[in-house]
């Protein structure tokens, strides 16, 4: 038995170490497929490989596509068609309670008939507020001066954790003109891409925002930033009609406990140069006297969604 263990173990040490060839080609299977696949995240047009062909998906992260398809002319046959939201997952229409200004019929989800209003010389507006949480903070300060003025704030609209995307690319917006009718529309958010870098494909939904404004008259109010943004001011005012943007971020706003959020005084003096604004250099001007009277009952339709469980689109 000894001498059998002794040749075992001669046997052993005598057995020749591995290949370096096989280290060198398990590192290529490891790095190789590593390496295609940068190489297809990188190339959004299909990629051939050993007879196979790699084609991505990206949707929306497909900017020049996009881009080049915001040059199209409009399909005549598609313009102003009833709007349905149907369930991806299920391919069934589907309907949603916090969304009470949707009419129904025959399961889906339509568009209501909507003409838009003739605008004369008046100071009287019925007003849609739209936006993010910072929406919800600036209509009590706008909820002031539209009693003070004269003009109805008809619904407030606040979307929490909404970016340009939800907005633009959603028929939300749509839907809740056609059912307010407003003669006067505030756009405010922003707050939640301060720090975007996909600046392109934001710009494509900050211009699906603007097609929504044709023919009313609006004002589309930047965020109150509470650090330098990435640039997402920029693509707003770019996107916006010329005298349409108001650029908040230059204000000194006093916060919020949260540091993100004006406070009751932060939004008084947003809404102090807004009105200011609109009186003197908007394209739209309207009256907006400083109210003699502040914190007065907000009375007005208030829709509250979110977009962790209602993207829009």
């Amino acid at each position: 038995m000894a001498a059998q263990g002794t040749k075992e173990s001669q046997n052993f040490a005598s057995a020749k170490p591995s290949s370096p060839w096989l280290i060198v080609w398990a590192g290529l299977s490891i790095t190789l497929p590593i390496l295609l696949l940068y190489i297809y995240s990188c190339k959004p047009e299909a990629f051939s490989f050993a007879g196979i062909e790699l084609k991505q998906i990206l949707g929306n992260q497909d900017i020049d596509a996009m881009l080049a398809s915001l040059d199209e002319p409009e399909n005549p046959s598609t313009v102003n068609q009833p709007s349905v939201i149907r369930d991806s997952a299920t391919s069934k229409t589907s309907t949603d309670s916090t969304l009470p200004f949707l009419s129904q019929s025959n399961g889906a989800f339509t568009l209501p008939a909507y003409e838009l209003p003739v605008f004369a010389d008046t100071t009287k507006h019925r007003i849609l507020l739209i936006g993010d949480s910072e929406s919800g903070g600036l209509r009590y300060p706008l909820n002031d001066y539209c009693l003070a003025n004269g003009h109805k704030l008809i619904l407030s609209m606040e979307w929490y954790s909404a970016t340009v995307f939800n907005f633009g690319r959603s028929d939300t917006i749509d839907k809740i003109i056609a059912r307010y009718k407003p003669t006067y529309v505030f756009l405010v958010f922003g707050l939640n891409e301060l720090y975007a870098r996909d600046l392109k494909a934001r710009k494509i939904a900050a211009n699906q925002v603007a097609k929504k404004m044709r023919n009313i008259p609006y004002a589309w109010i930047g965020p109150a930033n509470w650090d330098e943004d990435f640039g997402i001011n920029r693509v707003f005012k770019s996107s916006a009609d010329s005298g349409t943007f108001f650029l908040t971020k230059n204000l000194k706003l006093t916060r919020a406990g949260d540091g993100r959020h004006p406070d009751v005084q932060g939004y008084r003096v947003w809404m102090d140069s807004v009105a200011n604004w609109l009186q003197t250099s908007a394209k739209y001007k309207m009256a907006m006297k400083p109210p003699r009277k502040r914190g007065r009952p907000f009375r007005s339709s208030i829709i509250t969604l979110n977009a962790a469980k209602y993207r829009g689109y």
